[in-house]
């Protein structure tokens, strides 16, 4: 099964990253939340999820206290809306594989991986982190446990239905490989954070997913 030869590609991905935001500035309602969402993005990159406080993020957009529960009800609303923001960059990712088989598009979207989400610390890795190990049973844990069901359901659609297309073994548990592909994920994810080499992450990555998309080929 030929592989990106860095293993490292993104064909057809366009995925915005976050941005800094511009302060002291009057911003309609809906670019305000957006801002908010962005620089608590960044926050909790920086100070993790318990350090993003409503002073905090209030001094990063440049308002006060009181104007960010014009926009928000609580923390916990902003803390969702940054999550969905990282949410919609993952769905965009998947959406944009524009192979015709399953597996061309599951090669596609590992090869891409990392220069759409791993190298990406600031506004995706280090705060996807952060409520991937969110403990506290609240109202942003579940929204976040949701929502990476919904990612998951996405993957095994694919898996499904390159089974019915003939592309994938019909005998793989599609729950079981995307556990493994998303160990895989992470661990991509993880090197980067720890700052491992990136020519030997990008190697060894590449022979990772390789052998698992090999494994599930009909």
């Amino acid at each position: 099964m030929p592989e990106a030869a860095d293993g490292h590609g993104s064909p057809g991905v366009a995925v915005p990253a976050v941005t800094r935001p511009e302060v002291h500035k009057r911003l309609p309602g809906s670019e305000r939340k957006a801002q908010i969402a962005n620089a608590t993005l960044l926050l909790a990159a920086e100070y993790g999820l318990h350090g993003v406080s409503m002073s905090r993020i209030a001094a990063a957009v440049g308002i006060s206290n009181a104007a960010l529960y014009r926009h928000f009800n609580s923390r916990d609303d902003i803390l969702i809306a940054a999550y969905d923001l990282l949410d919609e960059r993952v769905h965009r990712w998947i959406e944009s594989s524009a192979g015709a088989s399953a597996m061309s598009r599951l090669r596609q979207l590992c090869a891409s991986h990392a220069s759409v989400f791993s190298v990406d610390i600031e506004s995706f890795n280090a705060p996807m982190f952060q409520f991937i190990v969110w403990i506290p049973r609240d109202r942003v844990r579940e929204h976040v446990d949701k929502r990476h069901r919904a990612v998951l359901d996405a993957f095994v659609r694919i898996l499904e239905g390159g089974k019915a297309q003939g592309d994938v073994r019909k005998d793989i548990d599609s729950e079981l490989t995307i556990s493994e592909l998303y160990a895989w994920i992470w661990w991509e994810d993880l090197s980067y954070l720890a700052g491992l080499d990136p020519d030997s992450t990008r190697k060894r990555s590449a022979e990772m997913y390789g052998r698992l998309l090999r494994d599930i080929a009909a």
